[in-house]
């Protein structure tokens, strides 16, 4: 009895359905896409307050350290003694409570030695910190992968309609979600990219009408895009808030929650 009621339901459930069991409504409507991005190269820079907390815990562990065998580790009179020694004044002076408060530091008074008065050699030149912003941030170049390098940047593609949107494609038949993003990736921005892909299943998906696309997460290693002109005229590589300005308002809520903040 139980056996008969259940077949049963699953006839009234199929013909509810009208027999729509092919595979083409399947693929017409399922689409496949790729989220992907180039991570931050470098860290962000620090605000006001890190930098006074970084500054305080260096102080605290200077103050509270034990002291240092100088003579143990350095010859006297040596130059590296005497760099030592104005990094140690540089510490003293330092205080982050009420002024009033700070007590009396005997400056540790540096000695110039003969070692000093010789030319420092490339080894001994101090490490020089090169500017955040790159040629291409001056010249604006969007497709290039050497800007904005403390921002994660995402890899959008202007399609044959000329809207901007994340790079996808249809799923054939008999192929998998993840492959079918792959596959489309490299369709429409060429095989010139060594990319990873996070995993098989989306991290998120857009809707446009009957048709829904899913996309797979993927971070790039080396190489660089080239726009196939039959699927993408053009490709850019950009942050979170101008793939706000960049794609329509509709697409933008159905993937801002995939893009990272940072």
């Amino acid at each position: 009895m139980f056996t008969r009621t259940a077949a049963l339901r699953r006839a009234q459930r199929v013909a509810a359905r009208g027999f729509n069991t092919s595979t083409v409504a399947y693929e017409s409507s399922v689409r496949a896409g790729v989220l992907l991005q180039r991570d931050p190269i470098v860290t962000q820079p620090a605000g006001k307050f890190e930098e006074a907390t970084d500054r305080y815990f260096d102080w605290l562990q200077f103050t509270s350290a034990d002291r240092f065998p100088r003579d143990f580790f350095f010859k006297k009179g040596s130059t590296a003694e005497s760099k030592w020694m104005e990094q140690e004044d540089i510490r003293a002076s330092e205080w982050f409570f009420d002024a009033a408060s700070k007590p009396v530091v005997k400056s540790v008074k540096r000695v110039i030695h003969e070692d000093d008065m010789i030319e420092k050699s490339e080894a001994s030149k101090p490490i020089v910190i090169h500017s955040r912003e790159t040629e291409a941030d001056t010249t604006g170049n969007e497709q290039s992968l050497e800007r904005k390098l403390d921002r994660t940047l995402y890899l959008v593609v202007k399609g044959a309609q000329g809207e901007w949107m994340l790079p996808q494609g249809k799923v054939n038949d008999e192929e998998l979600l993840h492959e079918a993003a792959r596959r489309n990736l490299k369709e429409m921005c060429g095989g010139k990219m060594s990319v990873w892909m996070v995993g098989n299943g989306p991290v998120g998906h857009s809707k446009s009408g009957e048709a829904s696309t899913f996309y797979i997460k993927g971070h790039i290693l080396a190489g660089q895009a080239k726009a196939n002109e039959e699927l993408a005229s053009e490709f850019k590589w950009i942050t979170r808030e101008e793939v706000e300005k960049t794609v329509s308002a509709e697409y933008w809520l159905a993937v801002k929650d995939m893009l990272s903040t940072i």
